[in-house]
């Protein structure tokens, strides 16, 4: 099943937690925001999908985002 991300970049505050939880789903853009990686991405920068087997990490990106900035559902 696969597991949808987004990230609201207008929200982000930089804090990098993503990153660090999720560091190949979450990549560094422009201006220091995160984006998604580009082998995630679909319909642009700031979703994607990704398999299950990185659903525990970004949650704990989604979790730990002092933001919100980051949603992750699975369809």
């Amino acid at each position: 099943m696969p597991v949808k991300v987004k990230i609201d970049r207008s929200k982000c505050v930089v804090a990098h937690f993503c990153l660090f939880y999720a560091p190949t789903v979450f990549i560094p853009g422009d201006g220091g925001k995160p984006v998604i990686s580009p082998e995630y991405a679909s319909g642009g920068m700031e979703e994607g999908y990704v398999p299950e087997e990185l659903y525990d990490q970004v949650k704990e990106a989604e979790r730990h985002c002092p933001s919100r900035a980051i949603k992750v559902y699975r369809e």
